[in-house]
C-alpha cells in the first residue's frame, strides 16, 4: 500500500513536472526547488537554448500528454493491436495510407530499411544483419550521421553524388532510396522521387524536424515518397523516444513486423512502450489544435527581449530569423568581433554552460556525435535566406521568463568584453 508520505512526493512531482510545459502563453515558474527529482540524483536542470536535441533531453511534453501517458500505464494491452490503432489514426493526420510508432526517427529508419530487405518473411527477417543473398542495396545522395540507422539493418549504402548517378545505381540489388528532407545539394527530391517511382523502388524521406508547422505533415506527405519518418520528441512536444513512420500500407506491416514486439526480429531492441505509442498520439491531437502563427508570436517576443537587454552593447548585433528547413520557429542569431572583444564563439558558450544555471546555445563545437571528425548535421547549418551567426538561441525550448535570464548571463559576458574592445 502506498503511503501517504510518498503520494505527496507523487503529486509534487508531477505538479513540477506539468509546471516545465513549454506551451506559449504558459505561466512563468520559478526554478525547481532542491526537492526536485534531478536535485535528488545531483543532476543540474539546463535553460534550453540549443532547441530540440536529444542530447539536451529533446523537448518537454505538455500536461495533456504526461496524462495521456498517465492512463496508458493503468492497463495491460496487446502492443501489435494498439500499434495499428493508433497507427490509423496517426496517418489520418498526414494523410497517408498507415503509420507506426518507433522508439526514434533514427528507429524509424531502420525498421524501414530492415523491411524493405526482408518484408514480412520471416526467414528473412530472422537472418538480418545478414544479407547473404538477398537485395541489400539502399542508395544515399549524401553521407550523414543518420546512415548507420541504415547500414545497421544489414544494408549496403551505395553513394550517388548526381542525377545521373542515381539512376545509374539503381539495379536489381536495390531495395530502398533514402534522402533528408530539405538536403537537395546533390540531388532535387523531387527528382528522386520521380526516378524511385519509375523503377518501383521504396523512396524514405527522413524528415525528422519537419514539425512545427503542424501542417507541413501534409506537404511532406505530398512529395510522394513511400515512407517519411517525423520525429515525436521535438517540435510536436511529443515523448523523447518516440518516432513516427508515415508511408504505405505494405511498407509499415513490414517494418512494424521487423521490429518490438517480435522477438528474433533485428530492430526488436528498437522498443517502444504502450506510454509512449499512447504519449506520441496525445502529441498529435494537441500540435494540430496549435494556431501556429500566435506560438510564434509568443517565441518572437521573448527573442526580442533579448534583442532589447543586449542593444547597449556596442558591437553586438543581435536579430531574429526563422530557420527555412525544419522546426520553423523564431531564433536569435548573434555575432560580434572576435578579436576586438577578445572573446570567441567557443568560450562564450563555455561561460553559458558552466555558468549557474546551466544555459545551452547552438554554437560552438558540436559534442554530440561519436567522432569531433563528423561533419555538422545539414540540418543544423545555416540554410539560404538564414543570416550567419556564431551562436543562435532557440525559443521553442525554453520555458516563460528564462529568455531574461539567458539575457541577462549575455549582458554580464559581452558587455565587460565589449568595454576591453573599445567598442
Amino acid at each position: 500500500m502506498q503511503n501517504s508520505g510518498s503520494r505527496r512526493n507523487r503529486r509534487r512531482f508531477l505538479q513540477f513536472a506539468a509546471a516545465g510545459s513549454l506551451a506559449p502563453g504558459a505561466t512563468p515558474v520559478a526554478a525547481a526547488p532542491s526537492t526536485s527529482i534531478y536535485a535528488e540524483l545531483g543532476v543540474r536542470t539546463v535553460i534550453n537554448g540549443r532547441g530540440v536535441a536529444t542530447f539536451y533531453s529533446g523537448t518537454l511534453m505538455p500536461p495533456e500528454v504526461q496524462q495521456a501517458m498517465a492512463r496508458a500505464s493503468e492497463h495491460f494491452v496487446e502492443i501489435v493491436e494498439l500499434q495499428k490503432a493508433v497507427g490509423a489514426r496517426l496517418a489520418r493526420f498526414a494523410g497517408t495510407e498507415a503509420a507506426m510508432v518507433c522508439s526514434g526517427s533514427a528507429a524509424c529508419i531502420s525498421q524501414a530499411t530492415a523491411g524493405c530487405i526482408a518484408g514480412t518473411d520471416p526467414d528473412k527477417i530472422a537472418r538480418l544483419p545478414d544479407t547473404t543473398g538477398m537485395r541489400n542495396e539502399v542508395i544515399i545522395t549524401q553521407r550523414s550521421i543518420w546512415d548507420r540507422s541504415i547500414a545497421l539493418a544489414g544494408a549496403k549504402l551505395v553513394l550517388a553524388q548526381n542525377l545521373r548517378e542515381l539512376e545509374k545505381a539503381i539495379n536489381p540489388n536495390t531495395v530502398m532510396i533514402e534522402m533528408e528532407y530539405g538536403d537537395e545539394r546533390n540531388v532535387k527530391i523531387a527528382d528522386a522521387i520521380a526516378v524511385a517511382k519509375r523503377h518501383n523502388v521504396p523512396f524514405l524521406l527522413d524528415a525528422a524536424v519537419v514539425c512545427p508547422p503542424f501542417e507541413r505533415l501534409r506537404t511532406i506527405a505530398a512529395l510522394g515518397a513511400d515512407m517519411f519518418n517525423v520525429s515525436g520528441g521535438k517540435g510536436l512536444f511529443g515523448p523523447q523516444c518516440t518516432g513516427v513512420l508515415f508511408g504505405r500500407k505494405h511498407l509499415i506491416e513490414a517494418a512494424l513486423r521487423n521490429g518490438s514486439p517480435y522477438e528474433g526480429a533485428i530492430c526488436r531492441p528498437m522498443k517502444v512502450g504502450k506510454e509512449e505509442i499512447i504519449g506520441i498520439l496525445a502529441a498529435y491531437e494537441w500540435s494540430s489544435k496549435r494556431d501556429y502563427r500566435k506560438d510564434c508570436k509568443i517565441w518572437e517576443s521573448r527573442m526580442q527581449h533579448i534583442v532589447d537587454e543586449l542593444a547597449g552593447i556596442s558591437g553586438v548585433r543581435a536579430e531574429i530569423y526563422y530557420r527555412t528547413v525544419g522546426n520553423e520557429v523564431p531564433y536569435l542569431a548573434l555575432n560580434w568581433d572576435e578579436r576586438s572583444f577578445r572573446l570567441t564563439a567557443q568560450q562564450l558558450v563555455d561561460k553559458l554552460r558552466t555558468g549557474d544555471p546551466q544555459i545551452e546555445v547552438i554554437g560552438g563545437t558540436y559534442r554530440e556525435v561519436v567522432q569531433k571528425s563528423e561533419a555538422v548535421p545539414f540540418k543544423e547549418t545555416p540554410h539560404p535566406r538564414e543570416p550567419e551567426r556564431m551562436i543562435a538561441i532557440a525559443s521553442n525550448t525554453l520555458k516563460p521568463g528564462e529568455e531574461a535570464i539567458i539575457a541577462s548571463r549575455l549582458k554580464s559576458i559581452l558587455g565587460p568584453s565589449s568595454h576591453k574592445s573599445g567598442a
